[in-house]
């Protein structure tokens, strides 16, 4: 199986998810949201399994740059 991803303008996203329907393909949708909490999620596991940041160092950026805790 191979995965392919593709930026569409908003305006185009009807059409290219019937195309890929009728092509049988599946579809997943990615939001900028959910690009922002996987970036976040690998940067919070990278700084884990660092033995040069703390916990405490990592949790107190997060409140810093507004992540509720």
């Amino acid at each position: 199986m191979k995965t392919i991803l593709v930026n569409i303008p908003d305006k185009e996203s009807e059409f290219f998810d019937q195309l890929i329907k009728k092509f049988g393909f599946t579809s997943f949708i990615i939001s900028d949201e959910d690009k922002k909490e996987l970036a976040l999620s690998k940067w919070i596991g990278k700084g884990m399994k660092s033995k040069d940041v703390t916990e405490d160092v990592i949790l107190k950026t997060l409140k810093r740059n507004g992540v509720i805790i």
